[in-house]
């Protein structure tokens, strides 16, 4: 079973075209998580106070069609049968029933204190909506080819506004961080984004962000550090504006 919540798009969740931005995107599938967590029980917070936290790995967003300012829709998550110490996440973007977006994720349980990598089975998730995975985690995998050439574009510092419980950038604004670093993107509709979270970037801190040029494919790579350290490694996919939903 999938659980579902329902949204609507607000103005400042839409960019200058009106066009949900690809960070809400994101948003709006962790909010659901989270209220899956916050009502099936044990919630986020919970897990928090008893010294365990959720941490995202990886995630794979595909968006097929682009939702528009005030546009009603339903967003489906749900947990996806794990084991190891990986968790496996899934979501779902819908409008009257058309799938706009979908993503798969992978997650680790680690102990707030130490950092320290727990076991599938040190969490009882029996209460948790569970489904089928759209797809295996070995789809979410991928490497930064190793003749592609990155070219530092940019730099950007970690605000208090944008930092989660941990006091680091939150999720949610990595997809905006590097689209925002993509020439031309006024004119672009995000297809893909795929991004393998390796450190986390604390308040206060810099941010580089390393651009490439766009491969046989359409594809963009990214890699962003904190102190000479990579923070994540990502790769964007777009069509032009005019293309979108084809």
């Amino acid at each position: 079973m999938k659980f579902k919540q329902n949204y609507e798009v607000y103005a400042h969740d839409a960019d200058s075209k009106g066009i949900m931005r690809n960070g809400a995107y994101l948003k709006y599938m962790q909010e659901t998580a989270n209220q899956q967590l916050r009502l099936e029980k044990p919630s986020y917070y919970e897990l928090f106070d008893m010294g365990l936290a959720f941490i995202l790995s990886r995630i794979h967003i595909k968006m097929y069609k682009p939702l528009k300012r005030y546009d009603d829709f339903e967003s489906l998550s749900w947990c996806c049968e794990s084991k190891g110490v990986v968790f496996q996440r899934c979501y779902e973007i819908k409008k009257d029933g058309v799938l706009y977006a979908q993503a798969n994720s992978a997650w680790a349980l680690i102990g707030v204190d130490d950092g320290s990598i727990k076991k599938v089975s040190d969490c009882d998730m029996s209460k948790y909506s569970t489904d089928e995975p759209i797809d295996t985690l070995q789809s979410l995998r991928f490497r930064i080819p190793k003749d592609t050439t990155l070219t530092l574009v940019g730099k950007k510092r970690v605000m208090y506004s944008e930092v989660d419980v941990n006091m680091h950038l939150n999720n949610r604004f990595y997809p905006d961080l590097i689209c925002d670093f993509i020439d031309n993107i006024e004119n672009l509709f995000v297809t893909e984004i795929n991004i393998s979270f390796i450190s986390e970037a604390p308040y206060r801190f810099e941010i580089e962000v390393y651009r490439s040029e766009p491969d046989e494919n359409g594809l963009i790579y990214f890699r962003t550090k904190v102190e000479d350290k990579t923070n994540i490694e990502a790769f964007v996919k777009t069509v032009p504006l005019n293309k979108a939903g084809e």
